[in-house]
């Protein structure tokens, strides 16, 4: 049988196919078959000022599942956001269905935290990123909207 084409409602926004998700220069390891990213706190001033006293370490050690380890590991300027989504529908199935959504949601915390950035361009070498990932959310008339 042939691969599953990825199917989602009709949406209005960028083509997943001309964005490329890039990863920030953070330290990354992996624990068994996971990754784990280790990236500076980003505390305000009162935080600063209650670990000056209180103590706590520097950095922020955050462990990815198998779809978020998935996700980093293709996010190297060279992969569409297209086939990051069927590969990883490929290999997670229902789990990540719909996988725009729950792909999607995932590289926009991702992008809020600093850790991905995209690129319009394959490689990441030129041209401006794309604003955001579009995320389907159910409207209340049963319609799907983008958000």
């Amino acid at each position: 049988m042939g691969r599953k084409v990825l199917t989602t409602p009709a949406k209005k926004g960028p083509d997943p196919a001309g964005i490329y998700p890039i990863r920030s220069d953070v330290r990354w390891s992996m624990r068994g078959d996971c990754v784990v990213l280790e990236y500076p706190k980003n505390l305000n001033r009162f935080e600063r000022f209650l670990k000056r006293f209180l103590g706590g370490p520097d950095d922020i050690k955050r462990p990815l599942d198998k779809v978020g380890t998935m996700l980093w590991s293709l996010s190297d300027g060279e992969h569409s956001l297209l086939e990051i989504y069927l590969a990883e529908q490929e290999a997670f199935k229902e789990r990540v269905e719909p996988v725009d959504r729950v792909v999607g949601g995932l590289l926009e915390s991702m992008l809020a935290l600093g850790l991905m950035r995209l690129s319009s361009t394959k490689g990441g070498r030129t041209g401006k990123g794309a604003a955001r990932v579009i995320v389907r959310m159910p409207a209340r008339d049963g319609r799907s909207k983008d958000i």
